[in-house]
């Protein structure tokens, strides 16, 4: 039975780990994607360290990974998340995607 996700819970959104892209700043730098409720594709580029599995320069890819995320509502089976380590634009704006709800996983 899985656990039911509700809005303010941390989750994991599953994501697939396509290109090591640099060690520098340590732990390294990586490509991830993943689609959205809507089939949009999505691009990360983060540290390892933000994303779940034993990422190195020596992984083979494409690996499945995830990483945490925070459910800021729910409508209709769709949940709209946002990282708590990516943000940008002037105002530090967190980035905000919609997945659906038996997408994600309890963090």
């Amino acid at each position: 039975m899985t656990a039911k996700l509700n809005k303010g819970d941390d989750c994991e959104l599953p994501a697939v780990a396509v290109l090591w892209l640099t060690d520098c700043p340590q732990p390294g730098l990586i490509l991830v994607e993943f689609a959205d409720a809507y089939d949009r594709p999505h691009q990360l580029v983060g540290k390892t360290a933000y994303f779940a599995g034993e990422l190195q320069e020596t992984s083979e890819y494409p690996a499945p990974t995830s990483t945490t995320c925070t459910i800021e509502e729910i409508t209709d089976g769709v949940a709209t998340v946002s990282t708590r380590w990516l943000e940008g634009g002037p105002n530090s704006t967190p980035f905000v995607f919609e997945i659906w709800l038996d997408a994600l996983r309890p963090a």
